[in-house]
């Protein structure tokens, strides 16, 4: 029996203040010490050294919840807390102290500034969370890739001819920012997993269907790797890598879709436009600019065996 539950993390949501409660299996299910399992022997052990004990260590803010039919009968509540308190004073140098729920949560984000932003987790991991999910909602439709760009990369272009394969199913478009979720870099992220996932709906006839979504704006967003590592552990990431002193470029076109017949889907207007020659001494100083960054590139892709792309090749070769 799992006794209590350490790893749960609080968050601040439209100003208000969320800590972790450190749940004990024993208050839900067990109203009679005589009925404990394993008997007061292990609960003992518990607090002890044991899990309760180690809760309470590893913690320096705790959130027990209990119920009042615990201070009933043989007062359970009162004699795990109380032995709790007193193996702790007797054995440790820790002080303990009680503060009011305002003061308590305002010393928790002292403490902890990293849990101010909710983090979503997969609901599917957790088999009490596919208990409550939604039945309107499915645990195959979470993207399995992620195009994270970066701008001006093509990665609308990838977007649409990766939608053409009958398995890979894109994202539902946004209202406001059209292929484009952008989800994990900005504030669509507290409107939560429900609001992302309307994005994704079941296939009724393709099992085999790996959904995907495309934010050219995740690739230089810093919450991302961390929110989207939470919820899409196992995604495969997609970034596409130009010279970024050739991002104007005349040769520049794109295939368009044959939909039916004679009818053709082709990108926007905005796509594929021609812009000006860039002068010499603004392309030399556009290679100046991102040699460090070339070079670092370079190093990173030779550390996780990728191939190094010919135009990083020339970047470098040319400013060496």
């Amino acid at each position: 029996m799992r006794l209590c539950s350490r790893l749960r993390r609080g968050f601040r949501h439209r100003g208000v203040m969320v800590l972790p409660r450190q749940t004990c299996g024993l208050f839900t299910h067990t109203l009679l010490l005589e009925r404990y399992p394993g008997g007061r022997q292990r609960l003992d052990r518990s607090i002890q050294g044991g899990e309760l004990f180690q809760t309470v260590i590893n913690n320096p803010i705790n959130v027990f919840m209990t119920h009042m039919s615990n201070y009933g009968n043989d007062r359970l509540a009162l004699y795990t807390f109380e032995s709790v308190v007193k193996f702790l004073r007797c054995w440790t140098n820790v002080r303990l102290a009680s503060a009011p729920p305002l003061a308590l949560a305002e010393k928790y984000f002292q403490l902890r500034p990293d849990e101010l932003n909710p983090l979503w987790g997969n609901p599917c991991d957790d088999i009490r969370h596919r208990r409550i999910w939604s039945k309107s909602k499915w645990c195959d439709t979470l993207p399995k890739i992620l195009v994270i760009g970066p701008q001006k990369t093509g990665s609308t272009a990838l977007y649409t001819f990766l939608a053409m394969h009958p398995t890979l199913v894109p994202n539902l478009p946004s209202p406001t920012t059209y292929e484009e979720l952008q989800f994990f870099n900005n504030n669509n992220y507290l409107k939560g997993l429900d609001w992302y996932l309307n994005f994704f709906p079941p296939s009724q006839s393709n099992n085999t269907q790996i959904t995907f979504e495309k934010s050219a704006t995740y690739f230089d967003g810093d919450l991302v790797p961390r929110r989207a590592h939470a919820l899409l552990p196992n995604a495969k990431i997609i970034a596409i890598l130009i010279s970024p002193s050739k991002r104007y470029d005349a040769k520049k076109g794109f295939f368009c879709q044959a939909v039916s017949g004679e009818k053709t889907k082709c990108l926007g207007k905005s796509k594929g436009r021609i812009y000006p020659p860039m002068e010499d001494r603004s392309a030399k100083f556009l290679r100046r600019y991102y040699s460090t960054h070339n070079t670092a590139l370079s190093k990173l892709l030779v550390r996780l065996g990728r191939p190094v792309p010919q135009w990083l090749k020339e970047e470098l070769t040319t400013n060496g």
